[in-house]
């Protein structure tokens, strides 16, 4: 009943902005850089600004993050190098892989498994994972071929996250107490992230052709349902994690592909058809395999 309340609300909203675009043909780029400019931004500072977890576990979960969605980042470029995909089919597979969707998909799962002590650590997870997106991220989503270095860390540098981040760590470290008239609006803001993240997937998928993408999308949605599990229990074994912190962070660590791939496909073009396949694919089975690591993890 927790996963049917869970994912039927996703679903549902995506759904809509599915029928919206196969009703109006519009154009989802808009509404892809609102998200990545304005809405993420706010989500992020918020998030950051509301945590109260120590910095002793911040760390440790950092590390997890850092170690988990890296190995996953290299598999997915080695696997393009191996299959002789392009740059950006590759670069689509290994934000799929790399990119949980540890917020609007996992943090109401483990509210409602854990209460607030797993909502919080879970809070704590998605932050250390968007920290990991954007040098990681944002730089295989933004290369092409014959790039500068320089230029590469421009472009990461160009990113509005990263900012929101700074600003939140500032704003905590010096006890700053942020005006209602400049709070309220960046609460809305944030509020308003993960419904209209869920319209663009929705958006984007009514422009799929899943079919043709069966050959890669399948296997790699596979992949992505298996491996982070596996990754995750073996980090948190070498990393001596248990208790909560250990459950949050394997479920964390795999839920399906996150909406933030397909917002950096769209941004940088990087076949967001094959990306949207994955989130969707992923999504579906990922109904069956958080069933199953709830009642392991129980």
């Amino acid at each position: 009943m927790v996963l049917v309340n869970v994912i039927v609300p996703v679903i549902l909203v995506a759904g809509a902005g599915y029928l919206f675009a196969r009703w109006t043909k519009v154009d989802v780029a808009a509404l892809t850089k609102l998200s990545f400019y304005v809405l993420s931004p706010a989500l992020i500072f918020q998030s950051m600004l509301g945590s109260t977890i120590s910095g002793a576990t911040v760390a440790r979960v950092g590390l997890f993050v850092l170690l988990v969605h890296g190995v996953l980042l290299l598999l997915g470029l080695v696997a393009g190098r191996a299959k002789s995909w392009d740059t950006d089919a590759t670069a689509s597979v290994a934000m799929s892989l790399s990119f949980t969707n540890c917020g609007n998909y996992g943090l109401p799962v483990l509210l409602f498994a854990f209460g607030d002590a797993g909502f919080t650590l879970g809070v704590v997870y998605m932050v250390a994972h968007q920290v990991f997106q954007i040098p990681f991220g944002v730089g295989v989503a933004s290369w092409r071929k014959g790039m500068k270095l320089r230029t590469l860390a421009w472009k990461v540098l160009t990113v509005p996250w990263i900012y929101a981040m700074v600003a939140a760590l500032a704003v905590r470290t010096f006890s700053v107490d942020l005006p209602v008239a400049l709070a309220r609006p960046i609460d809305l803001v944030a509020q308003a992230t993960i419904p209209i993240q869920l319209l663009v997937l929705g958006m984007a998928l009514a422009e799929v052709k899943v079919g043709k993408l069966f050959r890669v999308a399948v296997p790699v949605s596979a992949a992505k349902l298996i491996l982070p599990p596996l990754l995750a229990w073996g980090a948190c074994a070498l990393l001596g994690l248990d208790g909560l912190l250990r459950a949050v962070l394997i479920l964390q660590a795999s839920t399906p592909t996150a909406i933030n791939a397909l917002i950096l496909s769209l941004q940088y073009k990087r076949r967001p058809d094959l990306t949207a396949s994955i989130v969707l694919l992923t999504t579906i089975g990922g109904i069956a395999t958080t069933t199953l690591l709830l009642w392991l993890l129980a």
